[in-house]
Order: structure tokens, then C-alpha cells, then sequence
């Protein structure tokens, strides 16, 4: 017979209870929840997320004391690769440049050359040749003593022609290619000089200080030769200066 709150084995007389009791395996009592920890549900046992502070670790197990996570990790959590190894970061600069296809080819540096040195190369030639001259002429009359003769006139041309393509080249291969990028030799042959840095031209004092270096080149003629085989046909000179040949830009045309 049950109560009034459905209860079968309370007595509603106030005598003992009705036999048969539920056994141990039927009653199912609530505990209370222990002091060692709080019961099921009132914790998240997910797994504590790296680096996060305020973790609590689980009943037993011993708190993380590993590495710390980096600021970059910090920043970025959702850019971890697999095995915990960060991926790389963007670069927040200057995008880089893409792979160049442009760079100018050894036949039109060499053309170029040539024809920014043609005062130069007549001077050379013409003084060479008065020389020579001069000296067979000595050789001849026998005379040990330095003697007016036909290879004088020649000497004194070809000195004067030198000296023309000293300031030559200080206006168009120091002034006008470093302000612009190209020499006259460059401007008939089509090719820039600019910096590999900046895609910019280099300015008078780097134009100046390149063909300084260029001593360097000269060395057996290797560093002439290299940029025949080097992937940013660069010169010795071009390496140190941080300095590239390019064929310069056909511009568009309007329709």
C-alpha cells in the first residue's frame, strides 16, 4: 500500500514498514557530491587548450611546466602546423619581387659599352699609334735623346681625344645614366640600368662608384664574361653595387 507521494513501502497506520524491501542492487541513491571534486557534468574535461592560462589540469595530472607558446604562436593560433611547428608568418613588408625575365643580354651590355667609349677608344688608338711612331722614328735615326718627329702630332691628338672622354664619360655614363638609367650606348641599344633593391636608377655617385669597381671585371676579363652564365647577368661590379641591366620598357600604345 503506498502514501500519498506514491512511496509503496511507507505504512500510512505509523506501523513498521512492509516487508519486502528492495534489495541493494534495486535502490539507486543519490550521493552527495564529494569534497575531493565536483560531479560529473560541472567541469569541462575537454582537452586544456595550449599555452592557455587558468587551465586546470585533470584530477591526478600534473600541470604543463613545458615552453611557453611564443608571441607570434600567441597572435596566431590557427596558423599551427601539424607537429606544433608554426607555419610562416607573411611578410608585412615590400612584397617580393617576382622572378625577373628581362634582364639584358651580354651582346647589348657589350654594344653599349663600346659605344659610350668610342671618344675614349679613338684617343687610345690614336695616341697608341703616334706613339709608335715616335719610337721607330728614334729607333731609326739612332738618336738616344727624345726628338720632335712625325708621331708627336698623333700623341698630342689622341692625349686631347683621352682627356674628351674623361668628361664623356663623366656626363653620360656617371650624370645622365645615374639620374636616368641609361647612357647613350644604353639608349641605342635599348637596356636600363637600375637598382636591384629599388627597380630605380642609382644616381650619379653609385653610377660613378660601379665603374670604379669595375677594375675588378677587368681581372683576366672574367667578371666581363660572367654575365654570360649568371642567372641575373650580373658583373662582378653588379654583385657589389647591388646593381642589374635590364631591356628597357616598350612603352604602350595608346588606341
Amino acid at each position: 500500500m503506498s502514501d500519498q507521494y506514491g512511496n509503496p513501502w511507507s505504512n500510512p497506520t505509523g506501523g513498521s514498514p512492509q516487508t519486502n524491501p528492495p534489495s541493494d542492487a534495486q535502490q539507486q541513491p543519490v550521493y552527495p557530491p564529494s569534497a575531493a571534486g565536483p560531479s560529473y557534468g560541472a567541469v569541462n574535461y575537454g582537452a586544456p587548450t595550449y599555452g592557455e592560462s587558468g587551465t586546470q589540469p585533470y584530477p591526478g595530472q600534473q600541470p604543463y611546466t613545458g615552453p611557453q607558446p611564443s608571441p607570434a604562436q600567441q597572435a596566431y593560433p590557427a596558423q599551427q602546423a601539424y607537429g606544433g611547428y608554426p607555419q610562416q608568418q607573411p611578410y608585412l613588408g615590400v612584397p617580393l619581387a617576382p622572378l625577373r625575365n628581362d634582364y639584358a643580354s651580354w651582346g647589348k651590355r657589350v654594344g653599349a659599352y663600346l659605344i659610350d667609349s668610342i671618344p675614349s677608344l679613338i684617343g687610345a688608338v690614336v695616341f697608341n699609334v703616334g706613339y709608335f711612331v715616335w719610337i721607330l722614328d728614334m729607333t731609326t735615326s739612332g738618336s738616344s735623346t727624345p726628338q720632335l718627329g712625325p708621331g708627336l702630332i698623333p700623341m698630342i691628338v689622341g692625349g686631347v681625344l683621352l682627356i674628351v672622354g674623361i668628361g664623356w664619360n663623366i656626363y653620360n655614363r656617371w650624370i645622365t645614366a645615374g639620374r636616368t638609367g641609361q647612357s647613350l650606348g644604353k639608349r641605342v641599344t635599348k637596356i636600363v640600368l637600375i637598382s636591384d633593391e629599388t627597380n630605380a636608377p642609382v644616381g650619379p655617385l653609385n653610377a660613378f662608384l660601379r665603374d670604379l669597381v669595375h677594375t675588378l671585371d677587368s681581372a683576366a676579363y672574367v667578371g666581363y664574361l660572367w654575365p654570360l652564365w649568371d642567372d641575373k647577368k650580373q658583373t662582378f661590379s653588379d654583385k657589389l653595387m647591388k646593381t642589374i641591366v635590364i631591356d628597357a620598357p616598350r612603352p604602350s600604345r595608346q588606341n
